[in-house]
């Protein structure tokens, strides 16, 4: 359904408004109490008040499924590869994301650089790959505010911040198209550069343990890509070390890169699979 993924950023934005109205009237902690979210680490629910901070983390994605799915008016088809197919495909990625923060407000860059050597036909699609290329994800957040999930001395505490950026994806690969006996054949490019909103929420546990939630949503027709979408589901250990904050990280991630519609060829692209983050806090 190519509505799909607006309706699940509506629904778990609906989810985290109720939560949002439930517990803006809770009383934040006393003054002079130390908040989990105030932790050595405490990045991934940042502090409202604060110097300039930094976290730059290497993450590992392991894509399970790979769906590849192009239609034209005269064909559909839609293949599903593995984990297998990618890494025989894929010579390199380099996966590093990198946030500064100052009080409530922050910018993130979050880079997935990569090479790919290989072929796949899909229906009427013949892709060729032999190139270099990135997936970039650039925006500013706004943290609204955290609040006690409970009473004690230190109860988990609920962050929850939108933000709004880009998704950039440069990848040189020509797709060659072929649409039918009364039509020629077109050539595709992937990459694609379009807005896109969306909206974090993380859980302080513990002073160590912690969770996060990212869901994002875009394209809107810009540069042809009428749907791209990402949430990912992490949970995580921090704990202080050599000067720093550190925050272990593993869960899911689900992509739908592009639903790219040009050409008279509509072409989309899904990627889904666990995934490991070990991110530097200072």
């Amino acid at each position: 359904m190519k509505c799909r993924g607006l309706i699940k950023f509506l629904f778990i934005a609906l989810i985290l408004v109720g939560v949002f109205a439930t517990l803006s009237a809770a009383a934040e902690p006393a003054a002079g109490t130390k908040h989990p979210g105030t932790v050595p680490g405490g990045f991934m629910a940042p502090t409202l008040e604060g110097p300039w901070r930094t976290m730059i983390a290497l993450s590992l994605w392991a894509p399970t499924t790979v769906k590849f799915g192009v239609e034209t008016e005269e064909e559909s088809e839609t293949i599903h590869e593995d984990l297998d197919w990618l890494l025989d495909v894929l010579d390199y990625e380099i996966p590093i994301e990198a946030e500064v923060r100052k009080g409530s407000f922050g910018l993130y860059a979050h880079l997935l650089a990569f090479k790919i050597s290989g072929d796949l036909d899909v229906g009427p699609a013949k892709m060729e790959w032999d190139d270099q290329g990135w997936l970039l994800d650039i925006g500013a957040s706004y943290q609204l505010g955290q609040w006690a999930l409970g009473a004690g001395a230190r109860p988990p505490t609920l962050t929850i911040e939108p933000f709004a950026g880009a998704r950039l994806l440069y990848d040189p690969v020509d797709i060659e198209v072929d649409l039918g006996p009364e039509k020629d054949s077109s050539s595709i490019k992937l990459s694609n550069y379009v807005p896109s909103i969306g909206l974090r929420a993380f859980v302080d546990l513990t002073e160590h343990w912690n969770l996060r939630m990212d869901f994002d949503y875009g394209g809107f027709g810009v540069d042809d890509n009428h749907e791209t979408w990402n949430w990912r589901a992490l949970a995580g250990y921090r704990f202080s070390g050599w000067g720093v904050g550190w925050n272990i990280q593993g869960g899911y991630r689900s992509m739908k890169v592009m639903e790219l519609r040009k050409s008279d060829a509509d072409v989309k692209i899904y990627l889904d699979g666990p995934i490991a983050l070990v991110a530097v806090e200072f």
